[in-house]
């Protein structure tokens, strides 16, 4: 593994992403680090901004190495995911953790929907760059359509009506997600099963971790 040391946001950027690209591939599954070697969304960012994808794609990173580190693979969705929350350092509903199966997608997104952990499941449906996720939008990644958006919301808004916030069960149907500049895994066929939130005692930031299915067409 490559050090990120001392060097320029640009290049610790492009360290960080390769090293993740590298140890996903050990799983057998192909991501690409960045489109581009001058990562044109990446400069696009504020100082700010690019400080603090530095900081989320360096955790999730340090989740990577969590997991190889005891000799295990990211295939295994709740190892991983318990990782990602140690990491993060906040406490889960534990009932959430035991719902956890191989085959879901997990992911992990701060309250102003930013998407800090992703399971392994989610390189096997999205050919996305490294840089693509962590510098662009999600809604100029992906679109729904109106009325599947309208449920979503729908949804969201359920779980933030409920005061403490509590794990609640997703009811809407399996549908699909577009992705709108990517070249090929253009469209996931996904449902978000569970919504549950993540507890932090001295973080501003709260957290939601979502269970899903997701696959191809």
């Amino acid at each position: 593994m490559q050090s990120s040391s001392g060097l320029s946001r640009h290049a610790r950027f492009k360290i960080l992403s390769e090293n993740i690209s590298a140890i996903i591939e050990e799983e057998g599954l192909l991501v690409r680090p960045y489109g581009h070697a001058t990562l044109p969304y990446f400069n696009l960012l504020s100082i700010e901004e690019q400080e603090r994808v530095l900081k989320d794609i360096l955790t999730f990173f340090q989740v990577c190495t969590d997991v190889k580190s005891q000799g295990s693979s990211l295939k295994d969705t709740r190892l991983f995911t318990e990782k990602a929350i140690a990491r993060i350092g906040v406490t889960a509903d534990p009932a959430i953790l035991d719902l956890i199966e191989p085959h879901h997608l997990i992911e992990i997104y701060t309250q102003s929907q930013t998407q800090i952990f992703r399971s392994l499941k989610f390189f096997e449906v999205c050919s996305y760059s490294l840089e693509d996720l962590y510098c662009r939008k999600w809604y100029h990644l992906y679109q729904r359509t109106p009325e599947d958006q309208e449920k979503l919301e729908a949804e969201i808004g359920l779980y933030y009506s409920n005061s403490p916030l509590r794990t609640i069960k997703g009811t809407a149907p399996e549908h699909t997600i577009r992705a709108t500049t990517s070249l090929e895994r253009n469209e996931i066929i996904t449902q978000i099963l569970w919504f549950s939130p993540l507890f932090s005692n001295t973080k501003e930031d709260s957290y939601i971790l979502t269970v899903a299915t997701s696959r191809l067409p």
